[in-house]
């Protein structure tokens, strides 16, 4: 069973892609997180008129340097696209927060 879904949805000029990717520790996380960005780029070539925005959950802090991260940020490159975290930096948050647990995820 996949634990990643992908959602594209298209208006007017502008595709929106809304993704869960599986979390670290998932069997064949990497092979799932390529399979989804392959369609996302699929989706883009169809419609190469139209603006892309890329959302949702991606379960893994993009400034780390795990493989999945490598991954999407790679693809972020190869798409000439922009991290909207990293227009404002100084705004970054934790995007996970359990107080019970003492735990804080890093945008």
């Amino acid at each position: 069973m996949t634990t990643a879904k992908l959602v594209i949805v298209k208006v007017a000029d502008c595709v929106f892609a809304n993704v869960y990717l599986p979390c670290a520790g998932t069997v064949n996380r990497q092979a799932i997180c390529e399979d989804i960005f392959s369609d996302i780029w699929v989706w883009r070539e169809r419609h190469k008129e139209c603006n892309i925005v890329i959302a949702g959950d991606f379960n893994v802090c993009l400034d780390d340097c795990d493989n999945a991260a490598r991954s999407i940020l790679r693809f972020v490159n190869d798409c000439s696209l922009v991290r909207c975290d990293d227009l404002f930096p100084r705004e970054k948050v934790p995007t996970y927060v359990n107080f019970s647990l003492n735990q804080k995820k890093p945008h």
